[in-house]
């Protein structure tokens, strides 16, 4: 388990706020709701502040629209070091399973078996990337994985030092492709980038996926020819509010 849940929530209503409550009541450990109402794509803030108010040393970045392997917690941990940012993957759900997965599929490991409605699903052209939902010895995946792979945020974790060497997100960046703009940054501090593809392995439920706009590519374009390292209106300032 890890040591806390922080649930940064970008503006949901009452509906989400009563699971959390629900999950309060069961956890062993402590669970925490970050929340700021919705005024459009402010996930760079609500990040920050989740971050800001953790009291653990080591961040796990996860989804809301993402389902962990029983061993995604231990496969982060087990890997991390200073310096270091830890990048998985994702298997990505076509829409029937996504639209019928159940409290008890996850509990009882459905998404997870080797053979089971996942493969099945690939095999028709529907989920995306299965094999990485085959989780592997470290050192097997590290053979079928040798090289440095870009983050993404539904699936990372680094030191929370580390985080703060970038001054987190860039709240400043207030359209998609946030997570392009922190793994820039911390490519240009110097980190390390490990693929943990086959290991800390996460199913994304269905959804649809929108091509960035061209004003929000232009931006991406624009920061991969900065040379900034810590943003300007990021996590530092939560700090102070806490």
């Amino acid at each position: 388990m890890p040591a806390e849940i922080m649930v940064a929530d970008d503006g949901s209503g009452s509906a989400t706020k009563a699971v959390i409550e629900k999950w309060k009541k069961k956890f062993p450990i402590s669970l925490s709701h970050i929340w700021h109402e919705d005024k459009g794509n402010r996930k760079s803030i609500i990040n920050n502040k989740a971050v800001a108010h953790t009291n653990s040393e080591y961040l796990m970045f996860i989804d809301g629209d993402a389902v962990p392997n029983p061993f995604w917690t231990m496969d982060h941990f087990k890997s991390r070091k200073p310096d270091l940012v830890l990048c998985g993957r994702r298997v990505k759900l076509d829409q029937r399973i996504s639209g019928t997965l159940t409290e008890s599929d996850i509990i009882s490991g459905k998404l997870d078996k080797l053979f089971g409605p996942v493969l099945y699903s690939a095999i028709s052209g529907e989920t995306k990337r299965v094999t990485l939902g085959v989780r592997l010895p470290i050192l097997l995946a590290r053979c079928f994985h040798p090289h440095p792979r870009k983050l993404m945020g539904v699936n990372f974790s680094l030191y929370k030092e580390d985080f703060k060497k970038v001054n987190g997100y860039d709240e400043e960046w207030s359209h998609r492709r946030q997570d392009k703009d922190l793994d820039l940054r911390l490519n240009r501090a110097g980190f390390q980038f490990y693929p943990l593809l086959n290991r800390a392995i996460v199913h994304h439920l269905y959804h649809d996926e929108r091509a960035p706009s061209e004003a929000v590519q232009q931006r991406v374009w624009e920061e991969e020819k900065s040379e900034r390292v810590f943003c300007r209106k990021g996590l530092s300032q939560h700090f102070t509010k806490t």
